[in-house]
């Protein structure tokens, strides 16, 4: 598997405008795309073994529809692993309990019956339990994937609650191979908190408005889980003396470069990166201009490194007139549409945090104009806009940066129709590529 990913996957540099102003500063987009090949035959049928420790809030919000839904998620998770695959279970309100031991999952119906026996009970303590479901896959046999799944509805209120320190221990573990995702659900759960733990510990990060609509981004995890080829994926960049790079997605830090999202057969991660390139850089008008080496390399699913791939960009200077006979890539201006609008929901969450709607009222409107040729992003503000009317506070914040997020972190589909509706996006593409508008509902 690690020669074919090594040789078939692409990485690729394309400019927004495929050229330099011979006069000024030239501020340059640049869309990386790291493609992976399809799968060969059998490939997902043959993944290695997982390991996957879920973790489950059990406080007193959960009472009800809440724990059931949990404890039917959690069984639809052991119904897609292998006899093989590993898993451990653990619950948390103010006690944190391990349930079942990291060990192979041989007796499904054994772990069936733990879930079952889940009810809701007192406080959050929310880093105990992700503490302890990483404490039990520390130990798994194996190189391959391993995986913390946690579910909440509630702020953590127990033990350990400082954020920083609670992302920062989740990028320790990443590191060290354990990372995490988690699944927020309703409209009382630190967003920021969940959202700051899955993107420092390499996972994703999901929510639910209702019970109801939690089982749907179960289900895209694992599927996702089931088709990953690279993990761990790390993009460095370097640029001649002068020359500024940044990413435009925000992606986090890990030693020295960028973390892309794992990579999925037949999918694509990308990044816009923004180059700022002074005048006194470039050369004569005609000659080329490098301007970016881009390396990646990634882990594949049974641990070992994956060869890394190489990517360079180098640009012709142009005087004004052949500068502005350049058009603009369809895709990077779209992509770059997607960042602008992620900033824009970032700016709505921080107004709705400070319940200051007339703030909100506002930075919709200017959006709604700015992004009315993108379909999707529309399709967003638009549900973004009713709960906006419906003064949904809560809601509001999750789903702005929810949606903000997801727009700066997304796999995308190597051909990704520019067309959008959102029935269309959910029958052409596996789950994890979907296109939603509203994150945190099923089926939209």
């Amino acid at each position: 598997m690690n020669e074919h990913l090594s040789h078939s996957t692409a990485v690729t540099l394309t400019p927004r405008r495929a050229g330099l102003r011979a006069t000024g500063d030239n501020t340059v987009e640049v869309l990386l795309r790291v493609q992976a090949p399809d799968a060969p035959p059998g490939q997902t049928g043959e993944r290695p073994p997982q390991a996957v420790a879920l973790v489950i809030d059990r406080s007193g919000s959960m009472q009800g529809r809440p724990i059931a839904e949990a404890r039917r998620c959690a069984d639809y998770v052991i119904s897609t692993l292998r006899p093989r695959d590993t898993v451990s279970l653990v619950q948390f309100d103010k006690r944190v309990q391990r349930l079942w031991p990291a060990i192979p999952l041989r007796d499904a119906s054994a772990v069936r019956g733990v879930i079952a026996g889940i009810h809701a009970g007192g406080n959050t303590n929310l880093f105990g339990g992700w503490r302890e479901g990483v404490d039990t896959l520390a130990d798994a046999p194996g190189t391959g994937l391993k995986r913390v799944i946690l579910l909440s509805d509630g702020q953590a209120n127990e033990g350990e609650t400082d954020m920083p320190t609670i992302a920062s221990q989740c990028a320790v573990w990443a590191f060290r191979g354990i990372t995490t995702s988690t699944y927020g659900l309703g409209d009382v759960f630190n967003e920021d908190l969940m959202v700051a733990m899955a993107r420092a510990g390499g996972g994703n990060h999901y929510y639910g408005d209702t019970a109801d609509d939690l089982m749907e981004p179960f289900q895209q995890e694992l599927e996702l889980l089931g088709n990953l080829c690279l993990r761990d994926l790390r993009v460095t960049a370097t640029a001649p003396d002068g020359v500024g790079v940044q990413i435009v997605n925000d992606l986090p830090r890990a030693e020295g470069a960028w973390r892309l999202p794992d990579l999925a057969w037949g999918a694509e991660a990308w990044a816009v990166l923004r180059l700022t390139v002074p005048d006194t850089t470039l050369p004569a008008v005609g000659d080329l201009l490098p301007l970016l080496r881009i390396s990646v390399q990634g882990l594949s699913l049974d641990g070992e490194a994956v060869q890394r791939e190489f990517a360079a960009l180098a640009l012709p200077v142009l005087n004004q007139a052949a500068f502005d006979l350049l058009a603009d890539d369809e895709l990077v201006t779209r992509r770059s549409v997607e960042l602008a609008a992620a900033g824009a929901l970032t700016q709505m969450h921080a107004a709705a945090a400070e319940g200051d709607w007339v703030a909100v009222d506002r930075l919709l409107e200017t959006a709604s104009g700015q992004f009315a040729g993108h379909a999707w992003v529309g399709a967003m503000l638009d549900a973004m806009k009713t709960i906006a009317d419906s003064r949904l506070r809560e809601r509001m914040m999750k789903e702005s940066m929810y949606s903000s997020s997801k727009l700066r972190s997304r796999l995308a589909a190597k051909e990704e129709p520019i067309a959008f509706s959102a029935g269309d996006d959910a029958a052409q593409q596996p789950s994890y590529l979907r296109r939603k508008p509203a994150q945190g509902k099923t089926g939209e």
